[in-house]
């Protein structure tokens, strides 16, 4: 089992190496070449998205309580969350991502970063946000701390308080494309990580739907939605769409509405 430790420094040397595009991988814009106002567009694209679908669903939000965005990175969809928000914090486990969210958003007042490196979130207390939103963040974490983080998340929501999440359900393919698609991704990594000592890589890990509903359902929740969402590709750059179809081949990626029991 990969290390938290591990995790971490992985994630602090991508953000040292590229920032954006460990964030957002479009491989048109690797090598620094993110324009900063392009980039957080896609943040504020996607939670217009998500917003929009709620409101459809019509689960209703508390805007009057804080946000939080698990796994911020330089806190692209935190600057998109505090249009909706009181306040919005960002938390990540890598350092330069969190210095770097703070110097990209210091004109953003109802922005707050906080590093946080443990298994939990004891940084906030119980029943303080009303929204908590993460996306592309869990799809890079082992299965036994997405169990501990998910529960964590649901900790500090009020009640009737709404988790957003997304996960990668599986990788469909057939045995010979599975193959190819992993030893593309192995030269693919080393190639990116060939100028730096310490082995960074972007893993990638499934949860089945199955498994994380049974998951759910012993934490104080209830299921809203769940939809095939495009959050896996590539080139998402924030572009979510819902899907109502599997892909014929890649990572199957699904969006989970919970809502935190009074």
């Amino acid at each position: 089992m990969t290390s938290l430790k591990k995790l971490q420094r992985n994630w602090e040397s991508l953000a040292q190496e590229d920032p954006l595009w460990s964030i957002c991988t479009d491989p048109e814009k690797r090598h620094q070449r993110w324009d900063i106002d392009e980039f957080f567009a896609t943040g504020k694209h996607e939670i217009n998205v998500v917003m929009e679908h709620l409101r459809n669903l019509e689960i209703p939000i508390d805007r009057s309580a804080a946000a939080l965005d698990f796994g911020c990175g330089v806190g692209r969809l935190t600057r998109a969350l505090a249009e909706y928000f009181p306040e919005c914090w960002g938390v990540d486990i890598s350092l330069t991502m969190i210095r770097l969210a703070e110097d990209f958003n210091s004109s953003y007042p109802r922005c707050r970063f906080l590093l946080n490196q443990t298994p939990d979130l004891q940084i906030f207390e119980d029943r303080f946000f009303g929204f908590i939103y993460t996306s592309i963040v869990f799809q890079h974490i082992e299965r036994s701390y997405v169990e501990k983080y998910l529960a964590e998340l649901i900790r500090p929501l009020k009640s009737g308080g709404v988790l957003v999440f997304q996960i990668v359900d599986r990788f469909q393919a057939s045995v010979v494309a599975r193959l190819r698609h992993k030893l593309k991704l192995r030269s693919r990594m080393s190639r990116l990580l060939k100028t730096s000592q310490d082995i960074s890589r972007m893993e990638m890990h499934c949860i089945p739907e199955t498994y994380m509903r049974s998951v759910l359902n012993g934490l104080e929740v209830r299921i809203a939605d769940i939809r095939r969402t495009n959050s896996a590709e590539p080139g998402f750059n924030g572009n979510l769409q819902f899907l109502d179809h599997d892909p014929e081949r890649g990572f199957i990626s699904k969006q989970y509405c919970v809502i935190k029991d009074a």
